[in-house]
């Protein structure tokens, strides 16, 4: 028994002999107890659970700076060069960060734009705070993953190649760069309990994220929002996903050639292989958001036989949001609703 604890006990047994607190309100050390652990997890001590908009940062949507297979290259080393931006990344001992990964990053990045919503976090803050602490329910709830099995040594693994992965690039963040390597997170802290088996359970992870990617979230003066299906989308749609995005496309549209968006996606398929998935994919139309049509411009020439994809250009276009409802006679002024449903319609709209 603590101090705290025994101190509170004799003032119940003042109070008791004085006839001033009943049996059925006196607290016992056990119990105390189980109030501190319980205090200890309540969510007030985490930054989740996150409850805005799963939000990136403009840079590393647009760029290539994760292995797109599900599992994680141990040797391989990615490399882009466009003559403007350079990256190179380089896995680390548990492998390369994939693009699975990069959803705890994107996390972390919700929860750094919440703080910033709520003004906790400053530009001009000497000794910024780049450590934030979830539950990994939270995450596996926003990123909709399954809880069972090993869920929580995936998570683990997870984080041993977010901290292994060396990344190195010229993109600069709020005016500053490096000419060294980092890694996407510093430090990593998990909390265990053991439970009645004697198991661990995963309690809470702290993630302290990288100065670069800090110091770009926090300059990013519009955070680009995902929409609520990404996480079901496979690698090459959200590469494809993230970069119109990240290019601010609109109804009106927006072309590149498809050998530059090959590599803006970071594949290391065949350009032809890619072309097939493109012509796939503008069939079908399944990008959210987001219309893909491929053409050949005018004048070029084409090679015989079977057709390339040389040369070819790829045209995104925002598909036209839902009209909102007009006002019409005996309808309820927007002003006049239940003070939550326009706020959440005015969210909806804010956000698209």
């Amino acid at each position: 028994m603590d101090e705290a604890a025994a101190q509170a006990m004799a003032r119940q047994a003042m109070q008791r002999q004085k006839g001033a607190l009943p049996p059925e309100q006196e607290a016992r050390p056990a119990a105390a107890g189980r109030t501190r652990r319980e205090r200890d997890l309540t969510p007030d001590l985490f930054d989740s659970p996150l409850r805005g908009k799963v939000r990136g940062q403009r840079s590393v949507m647009a760029y290539p700076f994760f292995h797109l297979g599900k599992s994680a290259a141990s040797r391989e080393v990615l490399r882009y060069d466009d003559g403007q931006v350079r990256i190179e990344v380089a896995p680390g001992p548990a492998g390369m960060a994939t693009i699975y990964d990069k959803d705890l990053i994107l996390y972390i990045a919700s929860l750094m734009a919440e703080k910033l919503r709520r003004g906790e976090l400053r530009a001009d803050d000497p000794k910024p705070d780049r450590e934030f602490t979830f539950t990994a329910h939270d995450f596996f709830r926003v990123a909709g993953r399954d809880t069972a099995g090993k869920a929580y040594d995936r998570l683990l693994q997870m984080l041993q190649r977010l901290q292994g992965t060396q990344v190195r690039t010229n993109i600069e963040m709020a005016g500053e760069g490096t000419d060294g390597v980092f890694s996407w997170i510093d430090a990593v802290n998990t909390r265990y309990r053991r439970n009645v088996r004697k198991e661990k359970e995963l309690v809470s992870v702290s993630v302290t994220l990288c100065a670069w990617l800090y110091r770009g979230i926090l300059s990013d003066t519009r955070l680009l929002s995902f929409a609520d299906g990404y996480f079901d989308l496979a690698p090459l749609e959200r590469r494809l996903y993230e970069i119109a995005k990240a290019e601010d496309v609109d109804e009106a549209g927006w072309s590149i050639g498809i050998e530059d968006l090959h590599a803006r996606v970071g594949t290391r398929g065949l350009l032809r292989h890619f072309g097939q998935f493109l012509t796939e994919l503008e069939q079908t139309q399944r990008l959210i958001e987001f219309g893909i049509a491929l053409h050949r411009p005018a004048g070029s020439v084409q090679r015989r036989g079977r057709p390339g994809y040389e040369g070819m250009v790829v045209t995104f276009t925002a598909r036209p949001r839902p009209a909102l409802p007009r006002h019409t006679p005996g309808s309820i002024p927007l002003g006049n609703q239940d003070p939550s449903i326009s706020k959440e319609s005015k969210a909806t709209a804010d956000e698209g």
